[in-house]
């Protein structure tokens, strides 16, 4: 049953308080007591203080193995089979791994669909990378296609078709597991789509109701968006131009500028976003790329194309990095390139720039980074696809041609399982799993928050203070000592009027009894000597 702060607290809450006395204060600090959850990772694991700055922390996923061509069970016997084959041939040897692979998707029945853009062809394995499928060609309309440079991949899961982003060919394949093609979607034939614009798609993605949409890389609009019936509709999403001072400059000269002058001037687009997931229930997911933007960088849309996340963020959260990172000769900014959304609506997004994977909740908070560039097993040079599954994160790297795999560690199903019930409003519920967060990791300022607010949740007004003065959560901690404070009067507020009343009461009587002369008060006696 989902609770909150307003609700009656039953029989449960004994329970809790019981934790709540058995832990005491002294659980506040308990950190490092637990075994590192996982073996030595090859980059050093951190999240964020509430200044922001960089701090040290346990790792969320490690690395557990990696995937290259060679590894795919099956593949090369496939390739070993075809017409013409020579092992000696630099063409055939490719053929056997991957090459420049640009994108990878985990369909609804567990299947891999990999875009190996350098071989022209999509690679279907189980997830133990055994071979199911290989499609190097398609047929439509009695024709044979194939595939050149393709750069996306997506599955339907209500339908089952595969679209395949056919990027130098200029065509998004709408495709049966059997390569039968049942519709070609190519550059829209319209006033509001400039034909001087190429149409080289390079993600796909199709919603409940079947609209296709289409990230083109000349087209800085949003997505090119399409029907069930193949009817180009338009353009969705499209970022927002950010407010620099230079394009807040030229907005005010545009206003005091002539026409001619106005049409010799630097026009002011948007950037537009390199990639996007669809969640269960049909919301878009963007991410951009450009490291010169801080605006849009990651959005959840609705149907209307209205990014419903600023609503929850109010665009104060740094998606990647929070600060750039330096070098000697120049300054390197996150850049956005995949998002992948999870069952419980975790977004994990991926870092093209340093190689990192950073994974936030629902609700945009950051639960962990993972990654780094390298050559090291759980590092990248060019990470550049992401895919999770149940506790499982793959990230695809097109210069190493290979799939890593992460695990989910201990430390990282704790936090899952905290933020979960804490997110989903059963507060109680996560107080446990978040004190366990903290035994593992002194430094996670979210299990200080959650610990808070159950204890907030419990009407544990002055230990939930503690928390949120650790976690510096001013607003919390001032609601905190509202109640407090409300404790504190609500205590003590009717046995002080009680002694006023009483001492009242005593001072009128004796006054009475003193002037009908029943008793006689000592400076009474010395007036009258």
């Amino acid at each position: 049953m989902r609770r909150d702060n307003t609700k009656e607290k039953g029989d449960d809450m004994s329970g809790l308080k019981k934790l709540i006395a058995a832990a005491g204060a002294g659980a506040i600090l308990v950190s490092g007591l637990a075994a590192n959850v996982s073996a030595v990772e090859s980059y050093d694991p951190y999240s964020y203080d509430r200044w922001g700055d960089a701090v040290a922390s346990q790792v969320g996923y490690t690395a557990e193995y990696f995937v290259d061509g060679q590894s795919i069970n099956g593949l090369a016997e496939v390739i070993e089979a075809m017409d013409g084959f020579n092992a000696e041939k630099a063409s055939w040897q490719e053929l056997l791994g991957l090459k420049e692979p640009a994108d990878m998707y985990v369909s609804a029945d567990d299947l891999m669909y990999i875009a190996d853009k350098g071989n022209n062809r999509i690679l279907v394995t189980d997830l133990d990378f055994n071979l199911v499928n290989y499609m190097d060609t398609f047929h439509y309309n009695g024709e044979e296609l194939t595939l050149k440079k393709p750069e996306g991949v997506f599955v339907d899961q209500y339908t089952g078709y595969i679209y395949v982003c056919d990027t130098e060919n200029s065509r998004v394949l709408k495709s049966d597991k059997d390569g039968n093609v049942d519709r070609i979607f190519e550059k829209p034939v319209s006033e509001i789509y400039s034909q001087d614009l190429t149409f080289n798609p390079k993600k796909v993605a199709v919603d409940k109701a079947g609209n296709v949409y289409i990230v083109v890389k000349s087209v800085t609009k949003g997505s090119v968006m399409y029907d069930i019936n193949g009817e180009f509709l338009g353009f969705f999403g499209a970022n927002r131009v950010e407010a620099t001072s230079e394009i807040i400059a030229n907005a005010f000269w545009n206003t005091i500028s002539t026409e001619s002058q106005r049409a010799r001037s630097t026009k002011t687009t948007p950037v537009g976003f390199s990639n996007f997931d669809i969640d269960d229930e049909g919301f878009i997911y963007t991410v951009t790329e450009s490291s010169d933007v801080k605006t849009d960088t990651v959005k959840k849309l609705n149907p209307k194309g209205q990014n419903i996340l600023s609503a929850i963020t109010a665009d104060d959260v740094t998606f990647g990095d929070i600060s750039p990172a330096y070098y000697s000769i120049y300054t390197k900014e996150s850049a956005l390139t995949d998002i992948d959304i999870g069952p419980n609506g975790e977004m994990n997004i991926l870092d093209f720039a340093h190689g990192r994977i950073f994974q936030y909740d629902k609700l945009a908070n950051l639960m962990f980074v993972m990654g780094g560039t390298g050559e090291q097993l759980g590092t990248f040079r060019s990470a550049t696809a992401i895919e999770s599954h149940d506790n499982m994160l793959y990230v695809l790297d097109s210069r190493k041609n290979s799939i890593t795999v992460f695990k989910r560690t201990a430390f990282g199903e704790i936090v899952t399982k905290a933020t979960n019930l804490y997110n989903d409003g059963y507060y109680e519920e996560s107080y446990e799993p978040w004190l366990t967060v903290i035994k593992y990791d002194g430094n996670y300022r979210r299990a200080y928050i959650g610990i808070g607010n159950a204890l907030l949740n419990a009407e544990q007004y002055k230990d939930a203070m503690k928390y949120f003065k650790i976690s510096i959560s001013r607003v919390r901690y001032n609601r905190a000592y509202e109640g407090y404070r409300g404790q504190v009067l609500e205590k003590y507020f009717t046995p002080a009027i009680l002694i006023i009343i009483i001492v009242c009461v005593a001072v009128k009587v004796l006054k009475t009894l003193s002037r009908k002369g029943i008793i006689t008060f000592p400076w009474q006696r010395r007036r009258g000597a």
